[in-house]
């Protein structure tokens, strides 16, 4: 993952669903070309941002010993633009029928603004190294958004003296 396309993990409920947030903020690359007089979030980050949480949960939901990867995505819907200032926040359901599908909604305010589903293969990291990488950045990725900013920046103060 080259970008994290949200901020904070609240909630994970292994197997279950996930809670994120996305602060919006002006200074986003993306809103340079889109558009300069009228900034949007485009409708790809929102759906990157259920991509890469879907990926959290389900790595979190089998341990990480499974690597997730999209396989589908279908009902995408955008219903309100998010700007520049907004507290967009994520959730994220498995469904109880498939595990491997997730539910996604975005809200700004309590206000429905996109949902979609996903659909997830499983990959097992035996064998292939490219699997086995992904799945550690991923795990690594999820120490580090749910890890104490507190107890990180002790770490890096212990580092310095």
């Amino acid at each position: 993952m080259r970008f994290v396309l949200f901020d904070r993990i609240v909630e994970l409920k292994k197997g279950q669903g996930a809670v994120l947030l996305k602060n919006v903020t002006q200074s986003e690359d993306y809103f340079t070309d889109h558009f300069p007089e009228f900034p949007v979030v485009p409708g790809s980050i929102i759906l990157g941002s259920f991509e890469q949480g879907a990926e959290i949960l389900l790595g979190v939901s089998c341990d990480f010993t499974l690597c997730p990867v999209l396989k589908s995505l279908s009902r995408a819907s955008f219903r309100h633009f998010v700007l520049p200032g907004d507290q967009m926040k994520i959730l994220l359901t498995v469904d109880s029928t498939v595990p491997t599908q997730i539910k996604a909604l975005a809200e700004v305010h309590g206000k429905r603004v996109a949902d979609a589903r996903l659909e997830f293969i499983m990959k097992s990291p035996d064998g292939d190294s490219k699997v086995r990488e992904a799945c550690s950045r991923l795990e690594a990725l999820y120490r580090i958004l749910t890890g104490s900013p507190v107890g990180k920046i002790w770490e890096v103060w212990e580092k310095q003296k």
